[in-house]
């Protein structure tokens, strides 16, 4: 089979220089990267390409919601408390979010989940349970992941918090004794 195997590379090789068309349904997006320089945004629709030339990525621009996993934190009065919470967000311009981010789904949880922390540990625990209960900590956290965000072509429809409690963080230490 290894004998035979230039074939299958001298056919893919070949391949590239034949345009390939794509269908963009109207929840996603792409970018092309032509030459590896020119960024093309592209819309729902039909597509061609030269992949010799091109580098072509996808990407849903429909509304997605994102778990924020659950972190530690201390708020203004020192509580230690944990939080985790939502992200729902659209994709406005993928040109962006992908030229600039590699892994852009981590980056934006990433993103949002450093905006819940500088809300949060801003804020005393009474404030903030004060907050939740009005219905209003969801608006200032979703400012401020927008305003994080924004720079990326990326929309935050909401951040909530779907975890907010007291904790206590126990860290666990162990020694070996050297004989």
């Amino acid at each position: 089979m290894d004998a035979l195997a230039w074939i299958g590379q001298a056919a893919e090789w070949f391949g590239r220089f034949i345009p390939r068309w794509v269908i963009l349904n109207p929840s996603e997006g792409a970018v092309k990267f032509v030459r590896g320089k020119r960024v093309v945004v592209l819309e729902a629709g039909i597509h061609w390409y030269w992949p010799a030339m091109t580098e072509f990525l996808s990407y849903p621009t429909a509304r997605q919601s994102e778990k924020l996993q659950a972190q530690n934190m201390s708020t203004a009065d020192v509580k230690t408390i944990i939080v985790g919470g939502m992200l729902v967000s659209k994709i406005d311009d993928l040109g962006k979010l992908l030229p600039c981010l590699h892994n852009a789904e981590e980056a934006m949880k990433d993103i949002a989940l450093t905006a819940v922390h500088d809300v949060c540990s801003d804020m005393t625990w009474e404030a903030l349970l004060a907050e939740h209960r009005k219905g209003t900590l969801d608006t200032k956290l979703r400012n401020a992941a927008q305003k994080q965000l924004a720079e990326y072509g990326v929309r935050v429809v909401k951040l909530m918090l779907t975890d907010l409690a007291p904790c206590r963080v126990l860290k666990l230490s162990q020694t070996t004794a050297s004989e």
